[in-house]
């Protein structure tokens, strides 16, 4: 996968913050038998258009995602989440 979806060039935050990657989407939480699962709601998330998130790909990091926040070189940037351990492609049921 490439780096976190940004089509409007903004830098890493929290899901809430206005001044975020679209792709910043927060942090989960994985169970003790290692499943997680979420729902998420978004106006910056298109499922349409030239900046749909269909075909696009979601990662999730073994770390905690700092939401750009920590001070960290890479807070800006990946909120310093680090290594990629999983990731599964975008698409419609139905």
């Amino acid at each position: 996968t490439g780096p976190h979806f940004n089509p409007a060039s903004k830098e890493h935050g929290a899901p809430e913050d206005e001044n975020r990657h679209a792709g910043d989407l927060g942090n989960i939480t994985v169970g003790a038998d290692g499943t997680a699962s979420f729902a998420i709601t978004d106006n910056q998330i298109p499922l349409s258009g030239p900046h749909s998130i269909i075909g696009r790909a979601v990662v999730v990091h073994a770390d905690p995602d700092d939401l750009g926040k920590g001070g960290h070189e890479l807070s800006k940037s990946t909120g310093n989440a680090g290594g990629r351990v999983a990731c599964g492609i975008i698409g419609l049921q139905g």
